[in-house]
C-alpha cells in the first residue's frame, strides 16, 4: 500500500475509533479538516452533459467526491433513499410508508448494520468514512440546502442501504412482497426489470465484443440510476452508474471489459409457518428442541401522529411478519442478507480485465441476484445466473411456505457460483438477459433445466417476449458496428404484432363468415394496421392502437403476457376489445387514430420519490417518446401512466413515462481500445434551472446516445467545469 494512502487510512480509522464519543456538532468540526484534505486529493470534470468525472489519487478520495458530486445533483434523493434504509420514512411521509418502516425494523436493517459497520473490513470502512465525509462536506459548504431528516450522515447509513435495496428487490424478485404487505405488491413495483446483451467477434464487423447496458427502473426513488466516471492513481479507470447513495459504481465498463445486471429470481427468500406453544407463547418446538424468539420494542415515528411502540419478534428462520388465520406465524427469510460484502465485491470488478475475474468478483455473492452480462476485450461473452440460492432440503415446496418447527427445513448452506446456470462463449456468439429463463439466453449450448436442483431458479418457465425479440435481433445481425448497435438499443419492433396480427387476420376473415355483424364493426380499426411494418413511430396512430388493444386483452402493466381467460374462451370477443380500445381513444382524444408520439410523453418533476405521487400535467411541457410496455416485446421499454381525466383533481389525458428505459449504454472493445456511448432518461441534474435537468432526454428519440468520453487529456481539455469538493462558481 502506498504511504499516502497509508496514511489517509490511518487518518480514517483513527475518526472511526472517536466515533460515538462526541455530539453532532464536534462530529462536523472533527471532520471538517478530513474532508479538506481528501478534497485536495481530487479533481471533478464535468462534461458538456453535466456528467462528473472523478480523478483521484485512491478509492477513498474517489468515494468523497463521488458522494459530494451526488448531492450536488439530487441531495434530495440522497436523502430520501437513506431515510427509507433507516425505516424512518414515515417520519416524512406519514402513514402510508409505515408499513415500509415495520419491514426495514422486523429485518433489523438500521440496528444491524449499525452495530455491523465496525465488523466490516477495515478498507470499506475507509470508504464508507470517505463516502459520508464528502455527503456532509456538501452540507457544509451548501448551507442553503435544507435536509428533511438527517442533518449528518454516518458511513454505516451505507450498509443499512445496500441491505434494504437488497431486501426490496429480493422480495420483488421472489414474489414475495404480497405475502405480508398487499399494497405493496402492485404492479407499478412489478414492472423494474432490464434487458442485456453481449455479442461475439463473430457478430461484429472489427472481429470486437460488444455489451448493451439497458435497465428498467422507476424513474423516480431508490431505483433512479447515477451516471459517472471514476479514475484513480492507483488503476481504477471506470465508467458507468449506479443507485444514489452508493459509493462505487454498479455497472459499466473499464478499458478491458464490462458488464450488466438484470434482475433474475433465484430463490433467495423463504417463507416458515411456525407454531408458538400454547403456554409459552415466545418458545416453540424445532424438532425434538425448544427455541425461544427474541422479542424486542421498536419506535416508529409517523408523521403527524404520536409516536408509537411496536413489539417485534424474531426466529432462526427471520422475523415474524404476520399472523396466519390457523394460529401459527409467518416467518421470512433473505438469504445472506447481513453478510453480503458488496464493497469487497465491487472493488475488485472496477479492475477486472476480464469476463473471468467478473464471474470472480460475483461468486463472493456481494450482490446476492442478478443475472450478469459481460464482455472483455480478448474476444469473451457471459452469462451469468447468479445469486445466493440456499441449499435445500429438495423434498419441500419451496415455493409455498413451509414448517417452521421441523428441522429439514433449515438452510443448508449456499450454492457456489459453480452450481448456477452460466454460458461462456456460445457458438451463436450472443447472449441476451431479458428477466427471462437462463435457459433459453441463447440458441444453442444454453444450460439444461434438469442439471439443476428443482428450488433454484423461480423463473426457469419464464421466456419473456422482450427475450425473445432480443433473440430475433441478435440471431440476425451480422457485421455489427458500434453505431448500428445503438440504434438497435432503440429498436421498436412490436413482438406481439409481429406474430399475433397474421394469426388475427385469419381470424377475421373466418369472422366474416360466423359473426358478420361484430366483423363489420371491427373492420375499419382491424383494416388499419394493413400495410403496418410493426414499429412504433412517433406519427404512427396504428401503434397507438395496437398497444391500446393488446392492454385490453392482457391487461396493464407488467407482466401482462397471458392472455385474459375470456379471451381465450370466446376468442371472437378479440375484435370486441379492439373496438372498445377504439373506442377509448375516441372518448379520450376525440379521435381513435392518434399519433403515438402526441400522447406518449416525458415529463420530469424533481424531489418526489412514489410514483404515484408524481405531479405529471398535460398543462406543463413535455417530449414525446417512442418507447413501448415490455410485455409487447418491445427492446425500447417503457412504462406510461394510464390516461386519467378526474375534473379538477386529474387531468392527465397523455400518457407519461415513469418505469423503464433508464441508463443505458452500448460498449465496443476492440484492439485499438474501447469506444462507448451513454444517456441517462432525463439529465444528470434534478434543478429545474440547471441545463442538464431534461438534456438527455430528447436523445431517445432521435436514435441515438451521447458519446462517452474515456481519454483524461479530453475530459480536461473539454470540461465545461473542473472545481474540487467544496468549491462553488
Amino acid at each position: 500500500m502506498p504511504a499516502r494512502t497509508s496514511l489517509l487510512v490511518a487518518a480514517l480509522i483513527c475518526l472511526i475509533s472517536i466515533e460515538g464519543t462526541v455530539d453532532t456538532h464536534a462530529e462536523t468540526v472533527v471532520a471538517a479538516p478530513l474532508a479538506q484534505q481528501l478534497a485536495q486529493r481530487v479533481t471533478i470534470y464535468r462534461d458538456g452533459y453535466g456528467v462528473p468525472h472523478i480523478d483521484a489519487r485512491d478509492l477513498p478520495s474517489a468515494a468523497f467526491a463521488f458522494g459530494y458530486c451526488q448531492c450536488e445533483d439530487y441531495f434530495w434523493q440522497v436523502e430520501d433513499s437513506t431515510i427509507w434504509a433507516l425505516g424512518r420514512y414515515a417520519e416524512i411521509n406519514g402513514k402510508s410508508a409505515l408499513e415500509s418502516d415495520l419491514i426495514t425494523h422486523s429485518f433489523e436493517i438500521p440496528s444491524r448494520s449499525r452495530t455491523d459497520y465496525e465488523q466490516t473490513a477495515p478498507e470499506n470502512r475507509v470508504i464508507g468514512e470517505a463516502f459520508a465525509a464528502g455527503i456532509n462536506h456538501y452540507l457544509a459548504t451548501h448551507p442553503e440546502t435544507k435536509p428533511r431528516l438527517i442533518q449528518h450522515f454516518e458511513p454505516w447509513h451505507l450498509l443499512a442501504l445496500g441491505r434494504r435495496v437488497y431486501l426490496e428487490l429480493s422480495l420483488i424478485s421472489n414474489q414475495r412482497r404480497g405475502d405480508f404487505s398487499p399494497e405493496a405488491a402492485s404492479e407499478i413495483n412489478q414492472q423494474a426489470g432490464s434487458n442485456a446483451w453481449a455479442v461475439g467477434p463473430s457478430k461484429t464487423k472489427l472481429g470486437s465484443t460488444m455489451l448493451f447496458i439497458n435497465p428498467h427502473q422507476p424513474w423516480y426513488g431508490y431505483g433512479q440510476w447515477y451516471e459517472g466516471h471514476l479514475r484513480t492513481d492507483d488503476g481504477i479507470d471506470f465508467y458507468g452508474a449506479t443507485f444514489f447513495g452508493s459509493p462505487l459504481l454498479a455497472i459499466g465498463h473499464n478499458h478491458k471489459c464490462g458488464w450488466s445486471f438484470t434482475v433474475n429470481e433465484p430463490d433467495v427468500v423463504d417463507l416458515w409457518n411456525i407454531r408458538f406453544e400454547t403456554d409459552r407463547p415466545n418458545h416453540y418446538r424445532h424438532g425434538d428442541q425448544m427455541r425461544e424468539a427474541t422479542l424486542w420494542q421498536q419506535e416508529i415515528k409517523v408523521k403527524g401522529q404520536p409516536s408509537q411502540m411496536y413489539t417485534l419478534r424474531k426466529t432462526h428462520h427471520g422475523p415474524i411478519l404476520k399472523e396466519n388465520s390457523d394460529g401459527t406465524f409467518r416467518a421470512c427469510q433473505c438469504a445472506n442478507l447481513y453478510e453480503h460484502d458488496v464493497l469487497t465485491q465491487l472493488k475488485g470488478m472496477l479492475r477486472a480485465e476480464t469476463v473471468h475475474e467478473v464471474r470472480a468478483g460475483m461468486g463472493l455473492k456481494g450482490l446476492p441476484i442478478f443475472n450478469t452480462v459481460s464482455v472483455d476485450s480478448q474476444g469473451n461473452i457471459l452469462y451469468l445466473y447468479s445469486g445466493s440460492v440456499p441449499r435445500r432440503d429438495p423434498s419441500f415446496d419451496w415455493t409455498q411456505p413451509v414448517d417452521g418447527n421441523d428441522p429439514r427445513t433449515d438452510w443448508l448452506g449456499l450454492h457456489s457460483i459453480d452450481d448456477m446456470p452460466q454460458i461462456l462463449n456460445p457458438p451463436t456468439g450472443y447472449v441476451q438477459s431479458c428477466n427471462s429463463t437462463p435457459f433459453t439466453t441463447t440458441d444453442d449450448s444454453t444450460p439444461a433445466p434438469l442439471d439443476f436442483p428443482h428450488y433454484m431458479v423461480m423463473d426457469k418457465h419464464d421466456d419473456k417476449r422482450r427475450a425473445k425479440v432480443s433473440r430475433m435481433i441478435l440471431r440476425e445481425s451480422q457485421d455489427l458496428t458500434l453505431e448500428q448497435f445503438e440504434q438497435l438499443a432503440f429498436d421498436t419492433r412490436l413482438y406481439w404484432a409481429i406474430n399475433e396480427l397474421p394469426n388475427l387476420r385469419r381470424h377475421y376473415e373466418r369472422l366474416k363468415t360466423s359473426n358478420p355483424d361484430l366483423a363489420s364493426q371491427a373492420a375499419e380499426y382491424f383494416q388499419h394496421f394493413d400495410g403496418w411494418d410493426c414499429r412504433i413511430k412517433a406519427d404512427c396512430t396504428r401503434s397507438t392502437l395496437c398497444v391500446a388493444w393488446y392492454e385490453e386483452l392482457y391487461g396493464f402493466g407488467y407482466p401482462a403476457e397471458t392472455l385474459k381467460a375470456n379471451f381465450v374462451s370466446q376468442p371472437d370477443l378479440k375484435f370486441q376489445a379492439l373496438i372498445q380500445a377504439a373506442q377509448k381513444l375516441q372518448a379520450n382524444f376525440k379521435q381513435w387514430q392518434v399519433p403515438w408520439g402526441d400522447i406518449h410523453r416525458i415529463q420530469r418533476h424533481s424531489n418526489v420519490a412514489n410514483l404515484v405521487a408524481v405531479p405529471l400535467t398535460d398543462r406543463k411541457p413535455s417530449l414525446p417518446c417512442l418507447g413501448a410496455p415490455g410485455p409487447l416485446g418491445i427492446v425500447f421499454t417503457v412504462y406510461y401512466t394510464p390516461s386519467m381525466y378526474i375534473p379538477v383533481l386529474r387531468e392527465t389525458r397523455k400518457q407519461y413515462a415513469v418505469v423503464g428505459t433508464s441508463y443505458t449504454g452500448v460498449v465496443e472493445f476492440t484492439q485499438q481500445g474501447v469506444r462507448s456511448k451513454s444517456l441517462i432518461q432525463f439529465g444528470s441534474s434534478s434543478d429545474p434551472q440547471s441545463p442538464h435537468y431534461l438534456d438527455q432526454a430528447q436523445l431517445p428519440s432521435e436514435g441515438r446516445m451521447k458519446d462517452v468520453q474515456l481519454d483524461w487529456q479530453q475530459i480536461r481539455a473539454q470540461a465545461r467545469r473542473s472545481y474540487r469538493p467544496g468549491e462553488r462558481n
